[in-house]
C-alpha cells in the first residue's frame, strides 16, 4: 500500500514528536522539520523503527529557503496532510518590557510563516484536490489574557487566518482544522498540563473524524486557569 505523508513543522520534540510518532504508527510517511538536524536525531531514531517512509528537513522556518525545501520535498512525496506546530512562547510580561526582537520571533513564527507556509502547500493541495492543513493554535488565540498581548495577537491573527481560508477551502474540497489546547508539557520546566502523548492523539482523532473541524483541548484551563 502507498503511504500517505504528512508534513510536521517542529517535530524534533515535545507535541510535533509525538505526532510524527502517531502518524508513523497508522501508516502514514513523514516529513520532520526542525532548526537543525540535531534536534531531530531522537524522533528520527523512533521513526527510523517504524515501516513507513521518512525524510528530515533542517532549516529556520523564518527562511524563504526552508519554506521552499519544504514545499519543494511536500510536493515530490505528495503530502495529503500540513501540520502547522511550530511556535515560540511568550514571556508573561507587560508589553513594555518586550524588545522588537522577542516581538518579531513571536509574530513570525506563530503567524508568518504558517500563513506563508500554508500558501505553498494550499497551492498544491487546490491542484490535487485534496488535502488537510492542522493547525496548532492555542486558548490565548479564543481569549483575551494579560501578559499575553504579543501572544495572543499571533494566535488570533493564526485563528482569523484560518478561519478566513475555511470560506474558500471548501469548495476547493481542501480540509482546515484548528486545535486550541491549554497548556501541554511541551519542555522540561512545563510540570503541570497535558501530556503531548495525550494531545497528539487527540488531534489524530479529530483527523479522523471527517465531522469536525475544530477542538478545544481545556482540561488544564479547567484546573488551574493557565493557557499553553
Amino acid at each position: 500500500m502507498e503511504n500517505k505523508f504528512v508534513l510536521i513543522t517542529g517535530s524534533g520534540r515535545g507535541l510535533g514528536k509525538e505526532l510524527a510518532l502517531i502518524f508513523a504508527q497508522n501508516g502514514y510517511g513523514i516529513i520532520l522539520h526542525d532548526r537543525t538536524e540535531d534536534n531531530l536525531k531522537e524522533i528520527k531514531g523512533e521513526i527510523s523503527k517504524k515501516d513507513v517512509p521518512y525524510f528530515i528537513v533542517a532549516g529556520d522556518l523564518k527562511s524563504e529557503k526552508t519554506l521552499d525545501d519544504l514545499y519543494k520535498i511536500s510536493k515530490d512525496k505528495g503530502v495529503s496532510i500540513l501540520i502547522n506546530n511550530a511556535g515560540v512562547h511568550c514571556p508573561k510580561l507587560p508589553l513594555e518590557k518586550l524588545d522588537d526582537q522577542i516581538i518579531d520571533d513571536i509574530l513570525l513564527t506563530n503567524l508568518v510563516v504558517p500563513v506563508k507556509l500554508t500558501r505553498r502547500i494550499y497551492s498544491m493541495f487546490v491542484e490535487s484536490g485534496h488535502g488537510t492543513i492542522i493547525n496548532i493554535n492555542s486558548m490565548s488565540g479564543l481569549e483575551n489574557q494579560k501578559f499575553r498581548t504579543v501572544y495572543s495577537a499571533s494566535k488570533w491573527g493564526l485563528r482569523g487566518f484560518s478561519d478566513t481560508l475555511k470560506l474558500e477551502s471548501e469548495e476547493n474540497k481542501v480540509r482546515i482544522i484548528d486545535i486550541y489546547p491549554t497548556r501541554i508539557k511541551t519542555r522540561p520546566e512545563f510540570t503541570v498540563g497535558m501530556e503531548t502523548r495525550d494531545v497528539a492523539r487527540k488531534v489524530y482523532e479529530v483527523y479522523k473524524n471527517t465531522n469536525l473541524d475544530k477542538i478545544i483541548l481545556d482540561e488544564y484551563l479547567k484546573n488551574n486557569g493557565e493557557s499553553r
